[in-house]
């Protein structure tokens, strides 16, 4: 779902207007060269009087704005943000740039920190809260903040129009894996609906022979299918190609899907399967999780990029890195190509395809959404995935955090964080927070 931004920058009608006009006109393209997946709308102009403050709104009411940034070109008054406020009932982003350097025998040129600060306080008073950023776009401190701002908002939108889509229910006796859909939707706004395994093996059987034989000879093009156990390739292509369908059939954007006993049953445990849908852009979160899938489905749309829905292993203290392991549902692209990666049976029950590979290096970010107490809260990790081989069967990620590796796992368990995190490679820490303050979630960062 695309975000619409308003941009507006203004200024009050006795300040030069060199300085507005320029930074409208930067802080407009640089704003639309950052979010180039979000809509940017810009005030017909400089917003330094009650008819071109009004001309704005009306745009802005037009393309539907979900959220306001609201540049100083030069000081202005009260009125200007109070009247937004009111008006649009949109959260505003109050951006005060650096002052102009000053010149001992000249004026101000801008006065923005004052004019920020001056109309915080007036919203504060008319009981609207709005988010402040002090610094130029050059700056990486503010321009991050307003990026990780954006990109919140652009979540928070993307999960309240998202059908998460249910293909079974939880594995046996995976209590953590249980899920409250009305504390989701009225927290997140996610809609939930529910379709039976029987429809995905049904749709299976239903393959011509021509289809999965092609997706067949594809996969032996890139991996060594030969030492897999009679028919788990022709289940795999069956899966693949069954599971693409029920998404788009059912018209939904995630899903989890209960990937044992039942499939493990049929020989098509899922694992590899889940791994290639992730780099098609199809997300489906393992083992019936649908608390782990709504951090890996906000991963997605922070990113764009497929995560890794995992289990925590092993700490080594001595380097403090964590190792991080599941079947083998990790998409392949995230697979560190320096190390071999092939598509075996399922390392524990047998009974269908996984991939078997170590993770890629480079900064990643784990996240869950736990359902504790009855209310939702966060747990957020950030490290450094390392090369490293796997040491057992499966998928590994070694990730090098900063806080005391034991301290970590003491935390969790205190916390009372259930046992799977999806790991995203990108630092998108500060946005995850900036979701959770919006969504009002409390965080347990380790």
């Amino acid at each position: 779902m695309q975000l619409t931004i308003g941009f507006i920058t203004t200024c009050s009608g006795r300040w030069p207007r060199e300085i507005p006009e320029q930074r409208n006109k930067e802080y407009g393209d640089w704003l639309e060269a950052q979010m180039p997946e979000a809509k940017v709308v810009r005030a017909p102009e400089l917003g330094s009087g009650s008819e071109s403050v009004e001309a704005a709104v009306r745009e802005f009411k037009r393309q539907e704005a979900d959220v306001i940034v609201f540049v100083y070109g030069a000081f202005t008054g009260d009125d200007v943000a109070s009247y937004l406020a009111e008006m649009l009932q949109k959260p505003i982003i109050l951006w005060a740039p650096y002052e102009v350097p000053f010149e001992r025998e000249d004026r101000l040129y801008s006065n923005a920190l004052c004019s920020m600060t001056m109309n915080a306080a007036a919203l504060r008073r008319l009981g609207v809260s709005c988010h402040t950023v002090y610094g130029s776009r050059e700056e990486d401190k503010a321009a991050e903040k307003v990026i990780n701002l954006l990109r919140a908002y652009g979540a928070v939108k993307s999960l309240k129009h998202t059908t998460l889509g249910l293909l079974g229910y939880r594995p046996t006796a995976f209590y953590n894996c249980a899920f409250d859909e009305g504390l989701i939707r009225r927290t997140f706004g996610v809609k939930i609906e529910e379709t039976d395994l029987k429809v995905v093996f049904d749709k299976m059987d239903r393959l011509p022979a021509e289809v999965y034989e092609a997706d067949m000879a594809k996969m032996a093009e890139t991996y060594d299918t030969e030492n897999l156990p009679k028919g788990h390739m022709e289940n795999h292509s069956r899966l693949y190609l069954a599971l693409k369908d029920v998404m788009t059939e059912q018209h939904y954007d995630f899903a989890a899907i209960k990937c044992w006993p039942e499939m493990g049953n049929l020989h098509t445990t899922p694992c590899a399967v889940l791994g290639r849908l992730a780099d098609d852009g199809i997300t489906i979160g393992c083992e019936g999780d649908v608390d782990a899938e709504l951090a890996q489905m906000t991963e997605y749309y922070l990113t764009g990029e497929p995560s890794f829905i995992t289990d925590l292993i092993n700490i080594d203290e001595e380097k403090n890195v964590i190792t991080f392991w599941h079947c083998g549902n990790a998409a392949p692209s995230l697979f560190n190509k320096e190390y071999e990666v092939e598509i075996r049976n399922h390392p524990l029950a047998g009974q269908g395809t996984a991939f078997y590979g170590a993770l890629k290096p480079g900064k990643v970010t784990v996240a869950r959404f736990c359902n504790i107490d009855g209310a939702y809260k966060l747990f957020l990790l950030s490290g450094e995935a390392v090369a490293m081989d796997r040491c057992t069967k499966g998928v590994t990620a070694s990730v090098k955090v900063e806080r005391p590796v034991r301290e970590i796992i003491e935390g969790i368990i205190a916390e009372g964080v259930p046992h799977h995190y999806s790991i995203v490679w990108e630092d998108v820490a500060e946005a995850m927070k900036g979701i959770c303050a919006l969504l009002h979630i409390p965080v347990i960062e380790m």
